[in-house]
């Protein structure tokens, strides 16, 4: 589309502007951005090497500290222009732009020595960022990761994410990257007990991800035209057209959310699609880019609206809301919205999605969880089952790829540590 071609435009540098933006760069002693970096890219390093035009040293650096470089140069949140001094002068550094400037320019198979694998093989359920970031971090320990996956290899940015965000070349370039050089076997299976698992590996990572969706406890969600967001973005993403009418609501406030809507109006920008959420513009818990893109492609927004029953006969003909006013903050830290009486207001829809948040399933019944039904761990991501370990959303809940980068990495550290121990 048209749209989006423009849209991918804009996130791209030329050399001119990427060097003049390497330039503004102040090179901060112990600088702010690298320690927001979940995965700590050494952030004034990599930009120092594009300034002195050495793309290649730039790309090293920035691969030496998270395996997703191609993904996160697309889609990272940039939590390291959030902390950029630079910032305080004029404007922060723009460095998603920079980084996607080095591997738009780079090619990830030079000077790349993978160790040679002679160690114990480590089970990881769930080959998602999390599973691939440590399945690279063990291999280069030299242990032999094996992935087991019930699925697509490479998770959410595979799966999931909008190809108008990221396109199917980059997730699967990246993925594959990573499988050829950094894992020992790819098995399909669905792993529900980790139990058997420590009779043939020495370690096991979970990293399966958060795989049910919450639903809102109002009456009408069994209606004929209600779908749950990550049901619609997986089948789009897998060149489907998604079953949506022509007068879409869509129930939340986050990423998925907005990223679910933008979807639904670029797929047919004569289609009405809106944001329903029970709080307003500034404490939509999306990232900007998620709004903007949202707004920019015809979005509309219903704030300070809370759902009270989706209705139809046998199919969804609309939604009633109640208007909402913010009161104090809830344990979330943002304000908690509570109804205005007498507010009652219908707004007529044919399509509901549902965008509320994820939850973990029912698997692994022999770790301990927490009231969430996450994955306790200890500060090393150990669980109560020694060899166990786990990461990304099944302790955190959703994060970012970035995050479940982080999470990857020092599961790896962790379990080779727990090997060594063993050989003790």
């Amino acid at each position: 589309m048209e749209g989006e071609s423009r849209m991918e435009d804009r996130r791209k540098f030329s050399r001119e502007q990427a060097l003049i933006e390497a330039e503004r760069c102040l090179y901060c002693y112990d600088a702010p951005c690298e320690k927001a970096c979940p995965a700590h890219v050494p952030v004034p390093e990599f930009i120092q090497s594009v300034r002195t035009g050495n793309l290649k040293g730039a790309r090293n650096i920035i691969r030496e500290a998270n395996p997703f470089i191609e993904i996160c140069g697309v889609i990272c949140p940039e939590f390291c222009s959030e902390q950029c001094i630079r910032g305080k002068i004029d404007t922060p550094i723009n460095v998603r732009q920079l980084h996607k400037f080095v591997t738009d320019n780079t090619d990830p198979e030079e000077n790349l020595e993978p160790a040679e694998r002679t160690g114990q093989k480590v089970a990881i359920v769930g080959g998602g960022p999390a599973g691939l970031s440590c399945a690279r971090e063990l291999s280069r320990l030299g242990y032999k990761p094996v992935i087991l996956e019930k699925d697509v290899v490479g998770g959410i940015p595979a799966q999931e994410i909008a190809r108008t965000r990221l396109d199917e070349e980059i997730a699967g370039k990246e993925t594959g990257f990573i499988v050829k050089h950094f894992v020992e076997e790819v098995k399909r299976a669905e792993v529900e007990f980790v139990g058997d698992l420590l009779k043939e590996y020495g370690a096991v990572f979970i990293s399966t991800g958060l795989e049910k969706e919450q639903e809102p406890d109002i009456p009408g969600t069994d209606l004929e035209g209600v779908f749950f967001a990550r049901e619609i973005l997986k089948n789009v993403r897998k060149g489907q057209k998604s079953p949506a009418g022509r007068r879409v609501g869509v129930i939340g406030g986050g990423n998925v959310a907005l990223e679910t809507a933008a979807v639904l109006k670029a797929e047919d920008p004569g289609r009405d699609v809106e944001v329903i959420y029970r709080r307003g513009l500034k404490e939509l818990k999306a990232f900007r880019e998620e709004i903007e893109e949202a707004v920019e492609r015809g979005v509309t927004f219903q704030f300070m609206a809370i759902p009270r029953e989706i209705r139809g006969d046998a199919k969804v003909e609309g939604i009633m809301v109640t208007r909402a006013r913010l009161s104090e903050p809830d344990e979330s830290g943002r304000r908690r919205p509570e109804p205005v009486e007498n507010s009652d207001f219908f707004i007529p829809l044919d399509t509901i999605i549902i965008a509320i948040g994820q939850k973990a399933g029912e698997k692994f019944p022999e770790i301990e969880k927490t009231a969430a039904g996450l994955i306790k761990v200890n500060d090393k991501l150990e669980t109560n089952i020694p060899g166990v370990f786990a990461g990304g959303d099944m302790v955190n809940g959703a994060c970012t790829v970035v995050e479940s980068v982080r999470d990857g990495k020092k599961a790896a550290a962790s379990i080779a540590e727990y090997l060594e121990r063993g050989k003790a």
